[in-house]
């Protein structure tokens, strides 16, 4: 085998290269010398002395096509361990988040001809363990994701025709999006492994099989009892849901799937999302409402009271999550198919509303400065309050309120 140094390693790339740039030219005419000198800026004496055939050269470019070009497994398991745990133990977001870091690397032009060529050219054995060690990737990710859970295989899969699945969709991908690269979306490539693992692996601790996954076709589904009591069932399901997929990916069907509602009925309790939000969030917010009235009536000034609002607001932020980021989002995003919804929402679930008054109160006494009307300063109090709970979950509600407290009643200034 020739010993790759600087002048070998350009006389094979720039073979590599012309296999790539220019496969019909080198199926009529052959790997040409002359053209591979040229094409690396060196001399055929150098060429030669490098290569004493051009077999040898061939046989050396071949070799180059099959060469590994990945990471370890260990390597692998360290960046997926590191995105899992970034991701809180979280699926979705990490494999998003993988897919994201190695999607130009999959989709790129030149990787993927070089991998087509190394199957049509490379020896068997060559391509062969190319493929165990992508098998070996594969497996080290998924023990990188699934150490702390009981996770296992379903039935009939097993380690190894796991690992060749999950590289023969990723093989798939990459061969589309040679020739129809708009076809081949991060999304897509995500939700698919998404539907893979889901499909696949157990983690359950029941030791399934596959086929308890999927029944028979001509199975007719059993029809569900209603809940008793179909709008807390609706309620519990749009949390959860809120919660595993965000505002915009939650569907009204899967709601009301998985609340066990005829989908039907769902409608017309609850038309849209917004609805949905005013219904799980009424009550919280009256009691809000109430609480800010109890203070007024106890006579507290004006900077205590919004004190205990911003306190309030930040334990509601903590307590439903779900249905506060979606209360963000559905406010933020004027959704014009849903106007009734967010019309409701507007008026329901108005919690600047609730403090603007207080406001009015410490400016015209001269506690508060005339520096906004009471409805901009209610809202930017509240929705800077929401926003900070929103991007510091790991922080309490206690220090959340009293951070946009002394930020926007107390100010940056220092003593003098």
């Amino acid at each position: 085998m020739t010993k790759r140094d600087a002048a070998t390693g350009q006389f094979i790339d720039a073979g590599i290269r012309s296999l790539i740039d220019n496969p019909r030219q080198v199926l009529e005419r052959g790997l040409r010398s002359e053209e591979i000198v040229n094409e690396s800026g060196a001399s055929q004496a150098t060429f030669f002395r490098k290569f004493s055939t051009k077999s040898e050269f061939v046989d050396a470019v071949v070799t180059e096509l099959t060469a590994s070009r990945w990471h370890s497994p260990d390597e692998i398991m360290q960046a997926v361990g590191s995105e899992i745990t970034i991701n809180a133990h979280a699926l979705r977001p990490t494999v998003i988040a993988l897919v994201e870091k190695w999607f130009p690397a999959l989709t790129d032009d030149a990787a993927t001809s070089t991998e087509f060529l190394a199957r049509v050219f490379g020896n068997a054995h060559a391509v062969k363990s190319g493929y165990d060690r992508r098998d070996q990737l594969v497996l080290a990710a998924y023990e990188a994701v699934f150490e702390r859970s009981n996770a296992a295989l379903r039935r009939p899969f097993a380690a190894r025709t796991f690992a060749v699945a999950v590289n023969a969709l990723l093989d798939g991908f990459r061969a589309r999006s040679a020739f129809d690269p708009a076809s081949v979306t991060e999304d897509l490539v995500s939700d698919s492994l998404l539907a893979l693992l889901g499909a696949v692996v157990d983690t359950t601790g029941m030791h399934q099989h596959l086929d308890d996954m999927v029944g028979p076709i001509e199975t007719f589904a059993v029809p569900r009892e209603v809940p008793r009591d179909p709008r807390a069932a609706i309620i519990a399901a749009a949390r959860t849901e809120l919660g595993k997929r965000g505002y915009f990916m939650t569907r009204i069907d899967d709601i009301a799937d998985n609340a066990g509602v005829p989908r039907g009925a769902m409608k017309r309790l609850f038309p849209t999302k917004p609805h949905i939000l005013v219904a799980a969030l009424q009550s919280r917010v009256d009691a809000l409402r109430e609480s800010v009235a109890d203070d007024i009536l106890l006579g507290l000034d004006e900077v205590s009271i919004i004190d205990n609002f911003l306190l309030r607001c930040a334990q509601l932020a903590a307590d439903e999550i779900a249905f506060m980021d979606a209360l963000l989002v559905a406010v933020a995003h004027d959704t014009y198919g849903e106007p009734e919804g967010l019309l409701s929402i507007k008026e329901k679930l108005n919690i600047p509303a609730i403090i603007g008054p207080v406001i009015q109160q410490g400016q015209d006494s001269g506690t508060l400065a005339l520096i906004g009307t009471p409805v901009d300063l209610a809202a930017g109090i509240t929705n800077t309050l929401l926003m900070r709970c929103f991007t510091r979950r790991t922080v309490s509600p206690e220090d959340n309120a009293a951070f946009i407290g002394n930020l926007l009643l107390r100010g940056l200034g220092t003593k003098g």
